[in-house]
């Protein structure tokens, strides 16, 4: 078996990568093949010591190499995603969990002293934040609710694996109304990018991840919030909060709408990169 050397591993998984993600990404996504691959940490590049991978090793490192510069997330060949602490399983079933999306879970969490709240997270996929709310705030009984099966078994997987009290239930929200009633909060994270931004999209997203829960059409961009605003109404208690991600073009719009379905205390918050990232209200 013919020894290798860490550093020289790492530069030669480094160096092809470049040009499709640049420097500081390619460094970023070698570091997590030769972990996975084989079982490389940094301070082990560091070391330098050689070592002696077998031809499975080799065969893998191989193909996943070549998989990331054919653009495929790394979340979906190693089937997981990082997000608020914990590691989550995603396929191409589900969108890959957005790191600014952790905020929404503190900001929820921090919103107000809840008490055994019920809760419900419309358009699940993975279950991350189902599963984040029901692992964050103590006492809290919360369903996920998604129209793919796929994502419904994800989500269960997930929020099994993770011991989170959150149940999933299939739900087209655009046909259905919401099931659950008396609820403290419903929170989305619904489809919000126009078929006209596709073209400002990388690669990565447009060719592997699902478009049913990323995409909305450019004449009703808004179609998801306006439905889930007007049915929440049925399945709120009064004093009730909905929580949604959105898409940064359309704050303004976003508050709008709570104000004409009749909510009060409507926000924006803002993400790490200050973009109008989030938006809530109260049901009067």
């Amino acid at each position: 078996m013919q020894e290798y050397i860490p550093k020289h591993t790492f530069q030669k998984t480094v160096t092809p990568l470049i040009p499709v993600f640049g420097l500081q990404e390619s460094q970023a996504l070698s570091y997590i093949v030769l972990e996975k691959i084989f079982k490389l940490s940094k301070t082990d590049i560091i070391v330098n010591h050689p070592f002696l991978p077998d031809a499975l090793q080799l065969k893998n490192y191989a193909l996943i190499v070549q998989r990331l510069l054919n653009n495929e997330p790394i979340q979906y060949i190693f089937k997981e995603a990082d997000f608020y602490g914990n590691t989550f399983y995603v396929d191409k079933n589900v969108l890959i969990p957005r790191q600014e999306t952790e905020l929404l879970i503190q900001i929820i969490s921090n919103y107000r002293k809840w008490d055994h709240p019920k809760m419900a997270d419309i358009g699940t996929g993975s279950g991350c934040i189902a599963c984040s709310l029901a692992l964050s705030i103590k006492g809290s009984q919360i369903v996920g609710y998604d129209v793919s099966h796929e994502a419904l078994q994800i989500a269960q997987h997930n929020a099994s694996k993770l011991k989170a009290h959150a149940v999933f239930s299939p739900l087209d929200i655009l046909e259905d109304e919401i099931p659950h009633k008396d609820l403290d909060l419903i929170v989305s994270n619904p489809p919000y990018v126009m078929d006209q931004e596709k073209q400002q999209m990388k690669k990565n997203v447009l060719e592997f991840e699902p478009a049913l829960a990323l995409f909305v059409p450019d004449e009703n961009p808004l179609i998801f919030y306006k439905t889930i605003m007007e049915k929440a109404k049925k399945a709120l208690k009064k004093g009730g909060v909905v929580f949604f991600e959105i898409n940064e073009q359309f704050g303004k719009e976003t508050l709008l709408l709570f104000q004409h379905h009749g909510y009060s205390e409507p926000k924006i918050y803002k993400d790490l990169h200050d973009k109008q990232r989030f938006a809530s209200a109260v049901l009067e």
